[in-house]
């Protein structure tokens, strides 16, 4: 049995989940973030997070109730590391400009970066 590094423990691993993606017609990327929100949220589409030189866009789309999508679209591949820091950045903005996140993808929202560093504020 190896031993783990000082302050290393497997118990602090937690398994996130990607959105569901999909490659378009046009070439580009669509990413969809299912979003569960701590309160219910009215019927609409906002503009999240725009980066035009690498072309990303997150809109966030809410269904009047507690859940909601962030449609994430990217000119190169959704999984591409790239979009990483522009994805996080949405989820940050979401929850601090629109609602308070509870969930993302079904899992709790502290086991995504923005929000692993923001766990106990």
């Amino acid at each position: 049995m190896t031993e783990e590094p000082p302050g290393y423990s497997a118990a602090h691993l937690r398994p996130t989940v990607w959105g569901t993606r999909a490659e378009l017609d046009n070439g580009q990327w669509e990413t969809v973030w299912r979003l569960t929100f701590a309160t219910p949220q009215p019927r609409r589409s906002v503009p999240i997070h725009v980066d035009e030189k690498s072309g990303f866009r997150a809109i966030l789309e809410t269904n009047g109730g507690t859940r909601g999508d962030l449609r994430v679209s990217t000119r190169g591949d959704a999984m591409s590391a790239a979009y990483y820091p522009l994805t996080f950045t949405s989820f940050a903005i979401v929850n601090d400009s629109v609602a308070e996140i509870r969930e993302i993808q079904g899992r709790p929202r502290d086991w995504y970066a923005p929000f692993r560093d923001r766990i106990g504020e």
